[in-house]
């Protein structure tokens, strides 16, 4: 206890939006009364700022108020993000996030029309911000996933530049077991300082992958028109196009494209169930060109399917292949003549970052084939020379079947035996010519789960735990969280 009393009081930022990851940061604050004050929490309502309405641009706010009307005169205090090297990489990956909130990819959208609207708010948030930070004399900042949202990305930015500590924990796919790290591109890169003791395991365990029980991995019978798809519909003509409610033969026009794409897709596969926009429609209308398309397991090809976007997998640890068609370029440039790259569209993909532009370039590689969305991925991860992905779990499970991975942005897998990270010197004979062993596999597993932490950060993996307690888990995780902000444990990832 007398120990614990010389250390240096945390001035924490916390970044939670979540109710269960709320109560596991205020079991933190109990559990450490005198060495962590809890100065400013972005979260829900309840929270002091309420963190999504930076990305709604809405007037909702929390406790304390909204950042802006707190924060109204320029400071200045954000110079030091300005001044970094890695200034322009942070404000493109900042614009990327916050395009996902924009007037074609949301129905209740911020009103950012152009670049300049786009550095306007990053020079307001990033002052605002960071006039907080200083004022409250944040001296670390705790996030519960890997910033991937803008405004939490911001904050990350801010704590970088000023040197104030980070600490983030984000979920694993496996029962009971989150990850931790200091820095966003250490995500992967095994900590050789942490010398827990390996457990042992008999076998790699599967994968329960529930977020995608309802993706298939065949053809069937084409899909219809709906009540999702009225209402997605609907949503958009009064958010929208209101106008349009006086325009029948636009409204049944669009309704015959509808149709029209619902036939030329299994019916797992339903393009509006969850959004609607006319640039919806000019997506599907062209995906729905390669679903005719016929695949030649006879030929040697490389497998790549493109991960969702946006999400974290590319628009955070992605790098700068969070722009997948450059690591497909960057691919096709490695392969021999006469290797083909199968490439897959992620059966939840919408509109984003697939305008006429993206079908349009990846038509200039000639090695590309464009497979329908019900082919096989098992098949083809068996018949692939090797697979390759920006951070994708189909590498992790290629990987368990005795293939090799070339990854190209920062995946929690990427140290393990199997596995090629990508550099711009890399050839085709690197990557065939690496091996593993399902024994090497395993160890490399088990000092992973050594090196992670019990404990449920994400509350849609409480399924994956038997028995599950909540006020259990959020004692444990609370317990290792503390651990971590006063560097009593190490964290999992960390380049050394």
């Amino acid at each position: 206890m007398g120990k614990n009393n010389n250390l240096k009081k945390i001035n924490l930022l916390a970044v939670s939006t979540a109710k269960n990851t709320n109560s596991i940061l205020k079991e933190i604050i109990r559990q450490n009364k005198t060495n962590i004050d809890l100065k400013i929490h972005f979260g829900d309502v309840t929270s002091d700022f309420k963190a999504s309405s930076l990305v709604r641009m809405n007037n909702k706010s929390g406790k304390n108020g909204h950042l802006f009307k707190t924060n109204k005169i320029y400071t200045g205090t954000y110079h030091k993000i300005l001044a970094s090297d890695h200034f322009s990489k942070d404000l493109e990956t900042f614009i990327d996030q916050l395009y996902r909130h924009s007037d074609a990819y949301r129905y209740k959208s911020h009103n950012l029309k152009n670049l300049q609207d786009y550095l306007d708010y990053f020079h307001i948030l990033a002052d605002a911000i960071s006039h907080e930070m200083l004022t409250k004399k944040i001296n670390h900042v705790l996030f519960f996933n890997i910033p991937h949202l803008a405004y939490d990305t911001i904050i990350y930015q801010i704590a970088v530049s000023l040197e104030i500590p980070v600490t983030i924990v984000t979920q694993s796919l496996f029962s009971d077991k989150f990850f931790s790290l200091n820095k966003i591109e250490d995500y992967g890169n095994f900590n050789k300082k942490n010398k827990t003791k390996i457990d042992k395991l008999v076998r790699l365990p599967k994968l329960n992958l529930f977020y995608m029980k309802k993706i298939k991995q065949k053809n069937e019978n084409p899909g219809h028109i709906n009540f999702m798809t009225i209402l997605q519909l609907l949503m958009f003509v009064i958010f929208k196009m209101p106008s349009s409610v006086v325009r029948p033969i636009y409204i049944f026009k669009i309704l015959l494209r509808i149709q029209k794409i619902y036939k030329s897709f299994p019916k797992w596969r339903d393009p509006f169930a969850n959004f609607f926009h006319e640039n919806e429609l000019s997506y599907f209308e062209h995906l729905a060109e390669f679903e005719k398309n016929k695949i030649n397991f006879e030929e040697k090809f490389v497998y790549f399917p493109l991960p969702m976007q946006p999400e974290m997998t590319t628009s955070a640890i992605g790098g700068e292949f969070r722009d997948q068609l450059l690591a497909l370029e960057r691919l096709s440039n490695i392969l021999p003549e006469g290797i083909k790259i199968y490439v897959k569209e992620n059966p939840k993909q919408g509109s984003y970052a697939r305008g006429p532009l993206f079908f349009h370039r990846i038509s200039r590689i000639k090695s590309i084939c464009f497979i329908p969305s019900y082919a096989d991925t098992n098949l083809l991860t068996e018949k692939a020379i090797f697979i390759a992905t920006v951070t994708g779990t189909v590498g992790w499970e290629a990987l368990c079947r005795g293939k090799n991975i070339l990854v190209f942005g920062h995946a929690w897998y990427k140290d393990f035996p199997g596995v090629i990270k990508y550099n711009d010197c890399l050839t085709y004979e690197e990557i065939i010519k690496k091996s593993s062993t399902e024994k090497s596999l395993l160890f490399k597993f088990q000092k992973l789960m050594a090196i992670s932490h019990d404990g449920v950060i994400d509350r849609a993996y409480t399924n994956l735990v038997k028995n599950y307690d909540v006020e259990e888990n959020i004692n444990k995780t609370a317990k290792s969280i503390s651990e971590l902000i006063l560097k009593k444990q190490e964290v999992t990832f960390l380049k050394t």
